[in-house]
């Protein structure tokens, strides 16, 4: 009896976290860094930080693709295709009305 290898099946919840047209992009691995806010960052670190990533969009392969999977996104956060979404009193963050 010969036994054959089988991949690992992904589960679906994670399966669909995936975008396949994003493979390649300058990002992967590094998502923190493109992220909108880091804990205990302070405002010039962040301004540096996204400043940097916004470069790095600027040469990647998927950076179109990337704009189009943040529009598809309810709210996307983090730097997408090279837009920041997700700041205080930048597009991306629905504010929520006071009550």
């Amino acid at each position: 009896m010969t036994r054959t290898a089988r991949s690992p099946q992904i589960p679906d919840p994670i399966a669909s976290l995936v975008d396949e047209r994003l493979t390649g992009a300058r990002c992967a691995g590094r998502s923190p860094l493109f992220d909108a806010e880091l804990d205990d960052e302070t405002a010039e670190a962040r301004s540096a930080r996204l400043a940097w990533a916004r470069t790095e969009c600027t040469r990647c392969p998927v950076q179109g693709l990337c704009r189009t999977a943040a529009s598809e996104q309810d709210h996307p956060l983090g730097i997408w295709g090279g837009k920041v979404h997700g700041l205080p009193g930048r597009p991306g963050r629905k504010d929520t009305p006071a009550v």
